[in-house]
């Protein structure tokens, strides 16, 4: 097997994410006196990452691509992709699952280890589907992982999760079992308004008439990518969570492509596309088991 060392250097190549961050005490501007914050910069830019505490311990991509690849090598998938948002604020990196067909679609699955060098998030793992028809994609943190905080510690505990990810293979598998079962429930006019109302925050009691001219063209889009969407996948629950994924993806996202990553798997965007997966969860369980 190629060296583990040229391995982590040719991902890192890949990704653009071949470079070290430093922390360094920030200093006041005014009297030249210490404070108790610390500065995270990238080493070679000098690019300034985030303000962190003392207690912070830099995790560098060195070590997001070690796990990643031994993550990848314990579950016998290939490494494939990743890259920075925000300037490098935060990284991810992702190893490829095997493709699911779910309703009318293929969808492709990968598993994604995702930092932050700003402090804003700890080092976790997730899943990223992205249903290729409409190249919509949906981030999913795993909540029954744990999540490192930044600490001395973290990269040992980190390759011991990686290690043995049939969790995050459990968990992903359980997703696209969610999909295929949100397929199968033909799709009811009370869902798309529960769902409009909670995405748009929308009053039940808010009047036609009352709604802004801004929120009512938002929402309109909304209308044009569900109808896409049920053209694409069928008057179904995944034909709904579809045209919430296309919205956040196509319509709302930001045109800049690591501002679009950072809102899709951390952002606005991933907070509205959760929400509604969590309430179409909830209309299947009613579909199920009432």
């Amino acid at each position: 097997m190629e060296n583990i060392n040229q391995r982590v250097f040719d991902l890192l190549e890949k990704t653009g994410l071949n470079w070290e961050v430093s922390k360094e005490p920030l200093i006041s501007s005014i009297d030249n006196a210490p404070t108790e914050a610390y500065g995270t910069f990238k080493k070679t830019s000098r690019q300034f990452l985030g303000m962190v505490r003392d207690r912070y311990a830099v995790y560098q991509n060195y070590q997001l691509a070690e796990s990643i690849i031994m993550a990848a090598d314990s579950i016998n998938v290939d490494y494939t992709d990743g890259g920075e948002m925000k300037g490098g604020r935060r990284v991810f990196l992702q190893a490829s699952l095997p493709d699911e067909f779910i309703g009318k679609s293929n969808v492709k699955r990968n598993l994604t280890a995702l930092n932050s060098h700003d402090g804003s998030t700890s080092i976790a793992f997730g899943s990223s589907n992205t249903v290729v028809v409409c190249e919509n994609t949906f981030f999913r943190a795993y909540r029954d992982l744990t999540k490192f905080r930044h600490s001395i510690s973290a990269p040992e505990k980190v390759k011991s999760l990686a290690m043995d990810m049939n969790a995050a293979i459990l968990a992903d598998e359980q997703l696209m079992n969610n999909f295929k079962r949100m397929a199968e429930v033909p799709l009811r006019d009370e869902m798309i308004e529960k769902v409009i109302r909670k995405i748009f925050n929308v009053s039940g009691t808010t009047k036609q008439e009352d709604i802004s001219t801004r929120k009512t063209n938002i929402i309109q889009s909304f209308a044009d990518a569900l109808d896409t969407e049920i053209k694409l996948e069928g008057a179904t629950i995944w034909g709904l969570f579809n045209a919430v994924t296309r919205y956040t993806n196509h319509i709302a996202a930001p045109s800049n492509p690591s501002a679009k990553q950072d809102y899709l798997m951390v952002g606005t965007g991933y907070r509205l596309s959760n929400l509604t997966y969590e309430m179409l969860m909830q209309e299947l369980g009613e579909e199920i088991y009432s």
